[in-house]
């Protein structure tokens, strides 16, 4: 039993912060406008975008492991 509890302890920090990288990623300010040289800036918006739907994925399939360790 207190395996489980351990489990679903670490598997819920895990998914806590899994969405908040993603909300970081997600709502902040664009730093590819702000670089200085033009040649940094198609690389860094690419990367970005990729690791925004990396960590999305992450944490919704997170969220659904959290919801089936309450439901079931």
């Amino acid at each position: 039993m207190t395996a489980w509890i351990l489990n679903a302890i670490g598997l819920f920090l895990t998914t806590v912060g899994a969405l908040l990288i993603f909300l970081y990623l997600y709502k902040a300010p664009r730093l590819a406008n702000e670089s200085p040289s033009p040649a940094g800036k198609g690389p860094y918006a690419g990367n970005r975008s990729l690791l925004i739907i990396a960590v999305g994925l992450l944490a919704t399939w997170f969220v659904i492991q959290c919801l089936a360790i309450i439901l079931l």
